[in-house]
């Protein structure tokens, strides 16, 4: 199966205008911890972000015609394991997938703190992701 190079950049884009959302948030550790609606909004479209880029690595590994995996974990592996992301950021992506995860399935087990302190660098990281995918679609 070919790339299908206009739904991944409609996908980027849906991404790029999530992570904007949260880079215009204005918010402390106190409002995250007390303002569900501030929870409400950062969690979910983290979530969102990452299920797109889940989506769009299960969707690259589809068109490489090799197995494919079991979990969005895996997807991000193989784009690591075939030099298209670096190991470094296939870890973060996995995190990124644990977080989707909990989001997703209703795991009460939020650490708000831990959120706020990590939430720019995980929103940079989904960045890098994207900005990767685009760089292969170039080239592939």
């Amino acid at each position: 199966m070919a790339i299908d190079r206009q739904l991944v950049s409609e996908k980027l884009k849906f991404l790029d205008r999530q992570l904007t959302k949260i880079e215009y948030m204005e918010f402390d550790l106190e409002d995250l911890q007390s303002n569900t609606d501030i929870q409400d909004l950062v969690t979910f479209r983290l979530q969102q972000s990452v299920e797109t880029c889940i989506d769009i690595a299960t969707h690259i590994v589809s068109a490489l015609n090799i197995p494919r995996k079991e979990t969005a974990k895996d997807a991000f592996l193989v784009l690591g394991k075939e030099g298209i992301i670096d190991k470094k950021l296939v870890a973060r992506m996995g995190k990124a997938a644990d977080f989707r995860n909990r989001v997703v399935h209703g795991y009460n087990d939020f650490d708000f703190e831990l959120l706020f302190k990590d939430y720019k660098a995980d929103v940079a990281d989904l960045r890098k992701f994207g900005a990767g995918m685009v760089k292969y679609i170039q080239k592939n």
